[in-house]
């Protein structure tokens, strides 16, 4: 595997690594069809869609169980009498193209075929209001000429700002619906002021717009649904702010300090908007939040397929696998950081050849280390945090955790002839 590199990166040793796993609260929903059969009859005035036309609203986050909800939701509708059809919810994402929208969806598992509805994509928007110091708010077009619009909305905490709502309920409205127009609007004093416009945006979605309720979802932090519930529209502004703080308290977290280096296999706009969850790196895409670093270098190794090419986060990075960067479309990525008005998680990290190059890089460039007790972390992704692989200097630290377990065994570094990272080899335990 000698490369390029190998003179400066030769002298980097790779400490031996142990598979840890962290215990969460594994709250979650047991029947998701027929919670989600009980809270759509549960509706004030669901009987109202028999023989209208619905625009089903689905985003492009990750949301699990994800076709399963969308499908259900579909059904039950069909019985009420209702023509479904489903529209793409997601701002700029897919660089703001209404086809790459589609295909967004269908990297989701939602496609005609697969959920027996029409998905109508567009950008175009209609004008249904301006909020009080007169910005324009809008809506999807297609949506906005169904009788009704539905909503699959989950609710979380947002990796780019604060306020009473953030990624959820009513940003699905204002962005996910509002499409690149409106998530523009939405933006326009920056990240800072946020939460105000999406409150004062949304106020008029909830009083002008045709959505008739919003299925609002919550995951715990093993990924899995925890909350179903159907918000009709008058409710959604109050309920939404006690259902956020719920949704911080399911947030994980990496459970170590003064790290020299986070291992990241992959990132992508299906995991979370930035790509990686800013609250759990500290690392964030908007200069005004405040970060609390515990990470000396950060390395991500590959972009997902359901991305689809947006990149949005990589530069969160330091360095990044030219894998990784192989898979990036500026078009695709760009659209969403010029509508946000942030540039700082859509800089280009160093990119390094491989897998063994990038690792070892992001140990040579970390500050002020012990090299014989190097403390290292590597996840999957920011959404599976319940299992993770951490270097020896980390293991007396984790068997003081309660809420860790592992059998202890450390494996070697196993790398291909070209420096991909390859499985496990055990090696011995500790």
């Amino acid at each position: 595997m000698m490369g390029i590199y190998d003179n400066i990166l030769s002298s980097v040793q790779l400490p031996r690594m142990y598979r840890v796993f962290q215990v969460f609260d594994r709250e979650c929903v047991k029947d998701i069809t027929g919670t989600i059969r009980k809270e759509i009859s549960q509706v004030p005035g669901i009987e109202r869609i028999g023989g209208k036309q619905v625009a089903l609203a689905v985003g492009s986050r990750g949301i699990s169980n994800l076709p399963k909800i969308v499908k259900t939701v579909i059904d039950v509708l069909s019985e009420y009498g209702a023509s479904i059809f489903i529209v793409p919810a997601m701002g700029s994402h897919g660089g703001a193209v209404a086809y790459n929208q589609k295909i967004i969806l269908e990297h989701l598992g939602i496609s005609e075929d697969s959920m027996g509805v029409p998905i109508r994509a567009t950008m175009e928007t209609d004008c249904i209001g301006y909020t009080q110091d007169g910005v324009p708010v809008y809506f999807d077009h297609n949506a906005n000429n169904a009788d009704f619009t539905i909503s699959i909305a989950r609710i979380k905490p947002h990796c780019s700002f604060r306020g009473k709502y953030e990624s959820g309920m009513v940003k699905m409205s204002v962005i996910g619906l509002g499409k690149q127009k409106g998530a523009d609007y939405c933006h326009m004093k920056g990240m800072a002021n946020m939460g105000v416009n999406l409150e004062k945006i949304g106020r008029v979605h909830m009083e002008r717009s045709n959505l008739l309720f919003c299925l609002g979802l919550m995951e715990n932090a093993y990924d899995r649904t925890c909350m179903i519930r159907a918000f009709p529209r008058e409710d959604i502004l109050s309920a939404e702010p006690a259902l956020l703080e719920k949704a911080k308290t399911f947030l994980p977290r990496i459970p170590f300090g003064n790290l020299d280096l986070l291992i990241v296999d992959e990132i992508g706009k299906n995991i979370t908007g930035t790509g990686m969850d800013c609250n759990i790196i500290q690392r964030f895409t908007s200069e005004h939040m405040i970060a609390r670093p515990f990470i000396k270098r950060l390395v991500i190794l590959d972009l997902t397929e359901e991305s689809d090419g947006n990149a949005s986060g990589i530069g969160l990075a330091d360095i990044a696998c030219r894998r990784a960067f192989e898979k990036m479309s500026m078009s695709k990525t760009y659209p969403n950081g010029l509508t946000a008005r942030t540039t700082l998680g859509f800089k280009i990290p160093i990119i390094m050849d491989n897998d063994f190059d990038t690792i070892r890089a992001g140990i040579k460039t970390a500050p002020d280390v012990d090299y014989k007790n190097l403390r290292i972390v590597r996840i999957k992704n920011t959404l599976r945090l319940d299992e993770m692989e951490i270097s020896e200097a980390l293991v007396q630290e984790a068997k003081n955790m309660k809420h860790i377990s592992s059998d202890w065994h450390g494996s070697l570094w196993r790398f291909g002839a070209d420096g991909t990272l390859m499985g496990r080899e055990e090696e011995t335990n500790v």
